[in-house]
């Protein structure tokens, strides 16, 4: 199959004949469409998060037509759109039976840190890995799917706090953008976002945003004054962030932890979490909300598709990548769009 491939130099490059994926007999293989450029890649690519070992490839947002279902596989037909969740588990251990199933010691992420993932042509999975795509959404915002489940699943952890409250999102990137709608959506009474890149926070102002604050032009300190607020969330995966939670969140607030950083430096003050009542919440997956995710967007609530900047072809996207990993292209959100999935988006 072909494929876009990380390599041991720190670069990925395209490949016309990479291994086609194993489909056991109760598995499904998927011929991707669309795939997200994540952060989490392009972190994997610089070194500075060490889940997976080059060659790979790389890739854990992506959307799909099922191409082969196995003779054990069953409720599932060639042809039909689908979203894939790239988590991997085993079924059966203590965090599965919880519903923790991206916790299994056994299982994993593909992709990331457990088999071939969506920068290929094809990944085989199992059947509860699968959703519907609905007919009315595209390829490209089937594989938003992923990085909303995620962010959904935090907003679900801190939902209390947010309706009826203030939020600030530290951090315009995708994970931010999806953050301060789902915010609104769960009933926000003001959303702020904070970012230093005037593109994304334009994107911010448009999905809704009550205020920007540019760091380019002014600081925190400036721009808030005194104002603290009920959820803090750390979508820019910078120390820095976490800190500006830390201080700008409210007395019994709530604190959103999303964004890796990769960094060993110490950036909760726990005397200060104590001192402050403060909950802080995580999500790295929430199996249970996929197709809550998919309704959000299919009823308007949530826009997955004005985040994606720039869509790529699979053959312009090795350099693409490589740009970005080496920050000589920012997009918000860059989308891998394979042949097929440009043409039905045309017709």
């Amino acid at each position: 199959m072909r494929a876009i491939v990380w390599h041991e130099d720190g670069r990925v490059r395209q490949a016309a004949d990479w291994p086609l994926p194993a489909m056991e007999d109760d598995e499904a293989l998927v011929e991707i469409r669309a795939e997200g450029v994540c952060m989490t890649d392009i972190h994997m690519i610089r070194g500075t998060l060490d889940f997976a070992k080059p060659p790979w490839v790389l890739g854990h947002e992506m959307s799909g037509v099922i191409a082969a279902v196995g003779s054990k596989a069953k409720g599932w037909s060639v042809g039909e759109r689908v979203v894939v969740d790239p988590v991997v588990a085993c079924g059966s251990c203590s965090h599965c039976q919880r519903g923790k199933k991206y916790l299994c010691e056994s299982g994993g992420e593909l992709g990331t840190t457990y088999g071939s993932g969506g920068y290929g042509q094809y990944v085989a999975v199992k059947p509860a890995n699968l959703y519907r795509l609905p007919d009315t959404m595209s390829f490209a915002e089937g594989a938003m799917m992923e990085p909303l489940n995620c962010t959904l699943g935090a907003v679900e952890r801190a939902a209390a706090a947010i309706a009826g409250g203030s939020v600030i999102v530290f951090g315009p990137g995708p994970a931010g953008l999806l953050f301060m709608q789902l915010a609104r959506a769960y009933g926000a009474l003001r959303v702020v976002l904070v970012g230093m890149e005037e593109e994304r926070l334009a994107a911010g102002r448009r999905l809704g945003a009550d205020r920007t604050i540019n760091l380019q032009a002014e600081s925190l300190a400036e721009a808030l004054k005194d104002e603290a607020f009920d959820v803090a969330i750390e979508a820019s995966g910078s120390v820095q962030g976490v800190q500006d939670c830390m201080a700008y969140v409210a007395k019994g607030g709530t604190i959103v932890l999303y964004g890796l950083n990769g960094s060993d430096r110490p950036s909760i003050h726990s005397d200060r979490v104590v001192g402050k009542d403060l909950t802080i919440v995580t999500c790295i997956s929430a199996p249970l909300l996929w197709q809550k995710g998919i309704e959000l967007v299919r009823a308007g609530k949530v826009n997955v598709k004005d985040i994606v900047s720039h869509t790529l072809s699979f053959d312009e996207a090795a350099a693409a990548v490589n740009d970005i990993a080496a920050n000589r292209f920012r997009p918000v959100k860059a989308m891998i769009v394979h042949a097929q999935a440009e043409e039905e988006n045309d017709a």
